[in-house]
This record gives C-alpha cells, structure tokens and sequence, in this order.
C-alpha cells in the first residue's frame, strides 16, 4: 500500500521505530463507533475508508485489492492486540517502558525532520552544486558511455513524420512539441525531454544504434518500436572514461551535499540545545559534546 513521502524517508532514518509507528497507525484506525464507511471488524473495533485515507498519501487512489491487503493487515493486527490485551500484557512494566521509549525515539525523529533536516534540504544552492562538481570532477568519471537524448513517442507513423517536419522547421523541437502534445488526434503517447541514457537503458536497441549514429541536434525520422513510434533529437555522446557532464550527476551531488548540511545542522543544533540547558555527566569518561566544539 503507498504511503507518503515524509514516512519513507522516516523509515530509512529511524528503522527500529517505524514498525512500532506502523502500529500505532494501525491503531489510529481503529474506532468503537461506526462513523465512517466501514470495511472491517473484530468484535466492537471497526476499520472504515475515511481512518484508511488518513494514513496513506492522499495523492495515491487505492485499488480495491490494496484496500483489501490493508484490511487484512489491520483484522491480523486487532486480534493479536485483542488477544494481549485479554491476558493483560498491554498493562505490563516492560512494554510501558518500551511504549515510552519508542514515543519519545518517534519524537525526536519529529524533531530533527522539521528543524534540521528539512531546512538542510532546501537549502543546497546550484552555485554549491558547480563549485563541488569543479573540484571533485576526478570522482565523477564515466564508466560506461552515455548519450542525452529527447524523445517522442507517438502511436501512429503520419503523426510522428508530421511532428519531425515541424521540429526541423521554424517552430522548434518544443514548440512543436507542445502544439502536438495538444492536439488529441496527434496520439503523443509519451515524450521525455533532455535526459540521459547509456546503454542499457534504451530499448528497444535500435534507439540506441539511431541516437548513437546522429549529430548533436540532429531529429531522427520515426523509429518503430513495439510501443509506437519514436521521434529522437540528439543532445550529445559522452563516452566512457571522459569527464560526466555535470547534468548527469547532478542529483548525487545534491544528495551528497543534503547529507554533509544535515550533519553540519545536527551538530549545531545539539550546541544550541546544550546552551539552553543545565547538562551534568556524571561519570570519567569524556563528554562528546564538549569535546566537538
């Protein structure tokens, strides 16, 4: 079943608790009165559509077979948690205290998102990006040879020559595009535009035998393909071994430099806490904290 952004990431940074969020998730569905349009039941708890869509990304449309996998989950779920708490595990000391120390992990996990890893991730200005890429270029060697290409695909054969004709012509590859792409009758199946592949990434693999045999700018006439036909316009070859034009690794560089900012604002963050707090140690060994300034 999807589930939003915000909760993948969580997942990735905190996994000893989002299985214990997931519960807790599951059990925010669960309801003593039927107020929503109910899809499951054990015994007096009910499960209803509207507590399903609190917890999935509201931009995902769940199929009926989805709908049914959650409902399985959850029935599975009430009736283990049924079955503790009649013999009265839900009251025992140890899951209390595992109870508070997954609440507060969940916490902080809140904390950080909003106050230090958010902020560090819009932060990343494309002036840092270049200026990386420039002085660790010798990391970001090809390993195998590339090709940056746009494409159109089109259902039928007229539409596609007709579209290569007006890209060649004083419109433009957009322009054309963008008229094609609104006229219905034209059957624009699909279309990508500046984006890089090697090659094992196209297919089928006499895309690859036309892009790589063209000159920069050069539009393809129609290649048929088993999804339609395919209009290509070449936007240059890189070969392996050479220098990766910046484009294409730009997004690692972006991530690499989210991950230095945020360690950069956790440190910094803990130093401001540290400062608004009365903090003692008691004990021989060094304080980390300190010794970080």
């Amino acid at each position: 079943m999807p589930i939003s952004r915000t909760k993948e990431e969580s997942a990735i940074r905190f996994p000893l608790f989002f299985f214990i969020s997931l519960l807790i998730a599951a059990a925010g569905c669960t309801q003593t009165e039927e107020n929503g349009s109910v899809v499951a039941r054990v015994n007096d708890k009910v499960l209803t559509m509207e507590s399903i869509r609190k917890h999935i990304d509201p931009s995902q449309q769940l199929t009926q077979s989805e709908i049914q996998q959650y409902a399985n989950r959850w029935v599975i779920n009430e009736l283990l948690f049924q079955e503790a708490q009649q013999r009265g595990y839900d009251g025992s000391e140890q899951i209390k205290e595992k109870m508070e120390e997954a609440l507060k992990q969940l916490t902080i996990a809140d904390l950080l998102e909003k106050e230090v890893y958010s902020m560090a991730d819009g932060s990343i200005q494309q002036s840092e990006i270049a200026t990386y890429f420039q002085e660790h270029g010798a990391e970001f060697t090809l390993q195998e040879n590339i090709i940056r290409l746009s494409m159109v695909v089109f259902r039928d054969l007229e539409p596609a020559n007709q579209f290569r004709t007006a890209a060649l012509g004083v419109d433009g590859w957009h322009k054309s595009l963008e008229r094609f792409g609104d006229d219905m009758s034209k059957g624009v199946l699909s279309a990508t535009d500046s984006s890089f592949y090697p090659q094992s990434s196209l297919y089928p693999p006499e895309l690859w035998k036309v892009a790589t045999a063209m000159g920069i700018q050069e539009v393809s006439f129609p290649v048929k393909t088993s999804v339609g036909y395919v209009v290509i316009r070449s936007l240059g070859q890189f070969k392996s071994g050479t220098s990766s034009p910046l484009a294409y690794v730009e997004q690692q560089i972006r991530s690499r430099l989210i991950m230095e900012r945020r360690q950069l604002r956790y440190q910094q963050y803990l130093q401001s806490l540290r400062s608004k707090h009365s903090v003692q140690i008691m004990t021989a060994v060094q304080d980390s904290l300190t010794s970080e300034r």
